[in-house]
């Protein structure tokens, strides 16, 4: 479904905020039942960022058509991923932000920009799919 209104963007930036957040803090808890199957914690914190957020990205930026916006919401989707990740696994003072930046991890920068270019093409094809559709 295309949301063709000018005015959804609302709509679908606070699903990119708990699309990044929800994750993030549930990272721990995943990763004890990823231990609890038999693999490493960070199994699960991997498909998440691997198969997961690049999905939402896919799925967000296609709804809403907008190619500018879907690189936004990337933005948004990782950023409230590493603040969720911040609460689920708290460091020694958590509100630094300092202590906060030196904790991300390069590949999460990476990936920023993998759902970024993810989520702007499929809103550009979705906006063509729409196009044609008229």
């Amino acid at each position: 479904m295309i949301l063709k209104s000018a005015d959804t963007w609302w709509l679908i930036l606070p699903l990119y905020l708990l699309s990044g957040f929800v994750p993030g803090l549930a990272d721990a808890a995943l990763g004890e039942w990823a231990k609890a199957l038999g693999f490493k914690p960070g199994v699960a914190t991997a498909v998440v960022v691997n198969l997961f957020l690049p999905v939402l990205a896919i799925g967000l930026g296609a709804a809403n058509a907008r190619p500018g916006f879907a690189g936004l919401g990337a933005i948004v989707m990782t950023g409230t991923y590493i603040l969720g990740l911040a609460f689920a696994h708290p460091q020694a003072n958590p509100w630094d932000v300092a202590t906060l930046l030196r904790s991300i991890p390069p590949v999460l920068i990476v990936a920023c920009l993998g759902y970024a270019v993810l989520g702007t093409l499929a809103a550009l094809a979705a906006r063509r799919i729409g196009a044609t559709a008229s």
